[in-house]
């Protein structure tokens, strides 16, 4: 069962579907990667700027419409995509940010440049509201290439790491590619999803990146990665 749990499906909400009918042809995609949980992760930047609730659950609702009249045998779940500002942990105690399916999990992005020292207090302090914390995309940050550091992350936290499925197949040069390979053989990356925007410059990919996986790391691997990790943490039905 594939799970795209980092989607920018819903539109007009972020930079992700900026039309119905872009969100329409990012469905259709995702149903031909045979995807069947999407949770829809917009953007959101705590205490910067509001993010559009209403809007949001207005379009999700339509969204989820459309997959039972075109028999898009997907289910989409709310969620957002967190970037962590120092307000992040205070709204989050307050309820004020979506959590992934409404369960007890979140998905947090940074800057490229993050510093260490804010991975930390992300883990920490959000963690401390009683959530499982995901980094998203986490092959994008500088200071990922440690992979003690998320070794530590990891084992002192319990922050779990989300790769882009477009990583795990395209090459990006030696040294990333390494990198990127004791990540997958450390079992250190949790879940594959698309992180898609659209269907022409980031589209749905997941089902490309499970059968990579598959070939190079077993069907067991590639399904944990792509479906099973995702669908266990957020309680989705098979």
């Amino acid at each position: 069962m594939m799970v795209d749990m980092h989607c920018h499906v819903i539109w007009g909400v972020d930079d992700g579907a900026r039309s119905e009918d872009d969100t329409h042809a990012m469905l259709r995609k995702a149903a031909e990667n045979k995807v069947r949980h999407i949770v829809c992760t917009s953007h959101i930047t705590p205490g910067e700027a509001p993010f559009p609730v209403d809007r949001y659950q207005d379009h999700l609702a339509r969204a989820q419409a459309f997959c039972r009249d075109e028999g898009l045998d997907i289910t989409l779940h709310p969620g957002s995509e967190i970037l962590y500002t120092d307000q992040a942990p205070r709204l989050l105690h307050e309820g004020k940010i979506p959590r992934l399916n409404d369960k007890r999990a979140v998905l947090v992005e940074f800057w490229y440049d993050v510093p260490t020292d804010t991975l930390y207090q992300a883990a920490r302090l959000l963690g401390n509201e009683g959530v499982t914390v995901i980094f998203a995309h986490i092959e994008r940050y500088r200071v990922s290439r440690n992979i003690k550091l998320l070794e530590e992350l990891r084992n002192e936290y319990g922050v779990l790491m989300q790769m882009n499925a477009r990583t795990v197949f395209e090459k990006q040069g030696f040294l990333t590619d390494r990198w990127k390979r004791k990540l997958l053989e450390a079992d250190m990356i949790d879940m594959v999803a698309s992180d898609a925007h659209s269907i022409n410059s980031r589209p749905c990919n997941i089902l490309r990146a499970w059968e990579v996986l598959r070939d190079e790391y077993g069907q067991e691997t590639a399904d944990r990665l792509c479906g099973g990790a995702a669908a266990k943490l957020l309680a989705l039905e098979s």
